[in-house]
């Protein structure tokens, strides 16, 4: 892409699309099916005195560190490469963080449930949700209330989705936002100023603690 476009910045636009569509997408499927290959490992390893937390988190530990090396390798080496700068520091946290959030998630579904089948099933839902009807929503509610004051409700709706807000924070660092028009200048007043992409970060992290603690709370109690 860097070698097709002339503009670094275009290439950086057409990237970023691929990575928050691709990095979750990839993420939830690989550390499911990664679950299952492990399960009977996982099992020998349940009935040894060790905490069951050390090997669930032992198992995100070892499926995000991979995919965020496969990350770096194939996306991190060309943006530093050809963009080093804000933009690309900005794309390649919101790919890491979003390795983060959806391995966690992965790991959460595959020990909820049994069905292996099933459980790719609700990683693919969980993904369409988030990357294609999420959008449509939020963008149905915007215009349903362009004529009222929706500045409290949108910027609570975007910590909803970390793959949107990701979007959000690299249109931001483009200076793309005010092509979205008011809310491109909401996201901008709030998520624009350094207090304002904190809270950004926290939230993806928070994304991270939720999903990897349900994950240990389901996986202490389950009979394996």
């Amino acid at each position: 892409m860097f070698m097709i476009e002339g503009d670094n910045t275009k290439a950086l636009i057409t990237l970023s699309q691929v990575v928050l569509a691709l990095v979750p997408l990839l993420a939830l499927v690989f550390t499911i099916i990664y679950f299952y290959n492990q399960y009977e490992f996982t099992v020998l390893l349940a009935v040894q005195p060790i905490s069951r937390r050390s090997i669930l988190m032992s198992h995100w530990l070892a499926v995000s560190t991979a995919l965020l090396a496969a990350f770096m390798i194939g996306v991190g080496l060309p943006v530093l490469a050809w963009a080093p700068g804000a933009v690309g520091a900005a794309l390649l946290l919101s790919g890491t963080a979003l390795t983060a959030v959806f391995c966690g998630l992965g790991i959460w579904i595959a020990v909820v449930q049994r069905d292996r089948a099933r459980a790719v099933g609700i990683g693919l839902v969980t993904w369409v949700l988030m990357v294609l009807v999420y959008d449509s929503m939020l963008l149905w509610l915007m215009f349903a209330f362009s004529d009222r004051p929706i500045e409290p409700l949108i910027v609570p709706l975007a910590a909803l989705n970390p793959i949107d807000l990701s979007r959000m924070l690299i249109m931001l660092k483009i200076d793309l936002a005010a092509l979205l028009g008011y809310t491109g200048a909401v996201y901008h007043r709030f998520f624009g100023s350094v207090g304002g992409m904190l809270m950004a970060a926290l939230i993806l992290l928070l994304w991270v603690a939720l999903s990897t603690w349900r994950s240990v709370a389901v996986f202490r109690k389950k009979d394996l």
